[in-house]
């Protein structure tokens, strides 16, 4: 045990450093409805009016904060990094319960300009000739950007495989080279590309993706997240409403694509899980050649089109998920697809599959002519329960084993509630995996065996 001058010792030398965090690092402010930009932005009352400042050198464990209701338009390139114990933080501020409570409340509207109130501060960039629309170009790492709106962005003209306008897109862009930057708990609207990871060991968590649904190319919809690189995090994520009708394909856009165009294209080791989709067009498109070791799990996918596509397609996982494919217009008639049969591999496990009857989660696989979709075929598939009324072969291969073909009896399918009833086929009809939560966040069980699906019952 600590013996008393131990114990003072250890306080102390814990108080100093405490000190000396806080001593090296800085707070700024920036509120655009009263600042001015020759001020120092250090304080609340000396504040920042736009994003000009944000090409200077920040330090690590420094916060830049941005007063909610306030508003800016344009965007800037932040080169500075944190650290792993002291990352440079972008979130906002507002006006504390004490000033409010201490103002008679016919004097508060000023204090509410003054001190941030309301919504999250918001961004645009619907400029294309302002940083590509980058909103937030981070050349930085070990940044975190929490709790901010962006949205309207601007779409690429005239976009082609040459010039490839869409893939400098990003409100968000997180350049090559950088590392461990997180985008949490933000909002993106009608953003074309909401989320560009050019860089390495990145997270996009907790954020909310909506309504984009014009295209942003003639073979391009609207597409939440592009990821350029290896080892990367996307989770906990709800995405809704991206995706377009029309050009070559019919329908395009999505929540994820691995943009196999970019040239810096190095798509393996990629971790996507615990994300609610719903009505886009189409969850996970694995556009490239180089495509090996993703992670799909415990993910809600109520969509339109696809829910995995893709070419080369090498140890792509694919466990406990729900996946229904009802909704109509219905262009892409596929729950898997490949460009490349022979070189696409997947392990699909634990999963529910609901679709419309003309559909067959792997096969039959037909060789294509040319480069066109097809099914692809056989693959490692076990545990999984399938549903397709009036569809007597839903699977399209043989049964893998534990493999199940009946009504999942959800909660209430009507309401787009997929959660399980207690009559459910499948109730303690998965295998273990290393995940320790569904959807929901509970626990999965350890001394049972799991649910099939991205919910316990």
């Amino acid at each position: 045990m600590l013996n008393l001058i131990s114990f003072n010792k250890i306080f102390l030398s814990l108080v100093y450093f405490c000190i000396f965090i806080s001593a090296d690092a800085t707070t700024y402010y920036i509120n655009s409805r009263i600042g001015e930009d020759n001020n120092s932005g250090t304080t609340k009352e000396s504040v920042w009016k736009s994003l000009i400042n944000l090409n200077k050198n920040f330090k690590p464990g420094d916060s830049i904060l941005f007063a909610k209701g306030s508003q800016y338009i344009g965007g800037f390139t932040f080169t500075s990094s944190g650290t792993k114990e002291k990352p440079i933080v972008f979130s906002s501020y507002s006006v504390g319960a004490d000033v409010i409570l201490s103002t008679d409340r016919t004097k508060l509207s000023p204090i509410f300009v003054r001190y941030g109130a309301g919504k999250n501060p918001s961004f645009t960039n619907p400029d294309w000739n302002v940083l590509n629309g980058n909103i937030f170009r981070i050349e930085g790492s070990y940044i975190v950007i929490d709790g901010l709106y962006f949205h309207d962005n601007t779409k690429p003209p005239n976009s082609d495989h040459k010039n490839k306008n869409v893939q400098k897109l990003g409100a968000v862009y997180l350049a090559l080279g950088t590392h461990h930057n997180i985008v949490r708990n933000c909002e993106f609207y009608n953003s074309p590309v909401a989320v560009k990871i050019k860089g390495k060991h990145n997270l996009i968590t907790r954020n909310y993706f909506h309504d984009a649904y014009d295209s942003m190319a003639h073979s391009w919809g609207p597409i939440a997240i592009m990821v350029v690189t290896p080892y990367n995090e996307i989770s906990w994520n709800k995405i809704m409403n991206y995706g377009s009708y029309g050009g070559p394909y019919g329908s395009d856009g999505g929540v994820i694509e691995l943009d196999g165009v970019d040239i810096d294209f190095d798509g393996r080791n990629v971790n996507i899980h615990h994300n609610t989709s719903i009505n886009n067009h189409g969850f996970l498109e694995l556009a490239g050649r180089n495509v090996d070791s993703i992670t799909v799990a415990y993910n809600l996918s109520d969509d339109r089109n696809q829910f995995i596509g893709g070419g080369s397609m090498k140890n792509v996982h694919v466990f406990n998920n729900t996946v229904i494919r009802t909704r109509e217009p219905n262009v892409d008639r596929y729950i898997f697809w490949t460009f490349n049969r022979d070189s696409t591999f997947l392990v699909v496990r634990n999963n529910i599959f609901v679709f419309a009857k003309d559909i067959k989660v792997f096969g039959p696989y037909i060789k294509p002519v040319g480069h066109k979709r097809t099914r692809v075929g056989e693959q490692v598939h076990d545990h999984n329960l399938y549903f397709s009324s009036g569809n007597p072969d839903p699977i399209g291969i043989a049964h893998g084993k534990g493999d199940i073909i009946g009504d999942p009896f959800f909660v209430d399918f009507g309401n787009r509630n997929f959660r399980l009833r207690e009559n459910s086929p499948a109730i303690n009809a998965a295998v273990k995996t290393k995940y320790k939560n569904d959807l929901d966040g509970y626990p999965v069980p350890k001394k049972r065996l799991p649910d099939i699906g991205a919910y316990e019952f």
